[in-house]
């Protein structure tokens, strides 16, 4: 693996694995995550959370999913398991894209990243449009097997079957990626 990788962690927030639209399969990926996030941390990889931050009463999202990970509430504050640090970059979003009208691609660029791998919620959406808009940017697309997940196995397996079909995205163990990231 040639490219400079960071880390986009989608959508880790309290209404995603303990709230209003609660993920009861987001629990598993917690453990594994962190562990890919503490790994990243160690080794200089840049670590990206792309959060839901939506306005009350004026998103379009919330049309479709109610009220969630609404600006300065508790359910909009990342899961505390995963230890998030200042040296962390946040890049709030309106939309299930990270990339959608959001700095996303221009810190990429800046830190000169050109391979991203996604984790978080949900694989067949939020992880599933950022990982359109990584791809047609030009970025590698890796996504953290057991660090993604969606509300159901068959939306999950669907989402990654897509990413690979679609955006040839490379799917690969967190050992594997805390491997890769030892070697950058």
């Amino acid at each position: 693996m040639q490219e400079k990788l960071a880390i986009v962690v989608v959508d880790m927030l309290n209404d995603f694995v303990y709230g209003a639209l609660k993920c009861e399969r987001g629990l598993a990926t917690i453990e594994p995550l962190s562990r890919l996030l503490d790994s990243a941390r160690e080794n200089g990889i840049p670590v990206i959370f792309s959060n839901d931050a939506h306005h009350e009463g004026i998103d379009h999202e919330l049309k479709k999913w109610g009220d969630h990970a609404l600006v300065g509430s508790e359910g909009a504050q990342v899961i505390p398991e995963l230890n998030q640090q200042e040296s962390d970059y946040v890049v709030p979003k309106k939309r299930y894209s990270g990339f959608f009208q959001t700095d996303l691609d221009l810190l990429l660029r800046e830190l000169k990243v050109d391979g991203v791998v996604l984790a978080g919620l949900h694989t067949h959406m939020c992880v599933r449009h950022t990982a359109a808009d990584a791809y047609q940017y030009g970025y590698k697309v890796y996504v953290a097997e057991e660090a993604t997940n969606a509300f159901t196995e068959e939306d999950h397996v669907s989402g990654i079957k897509y990413l690979k079909d679609v955006y040839d995205a490379e799917v690969l163990s967190v050992d594997e990626l805390i491997s890769i990231f030892k070697n950058q």
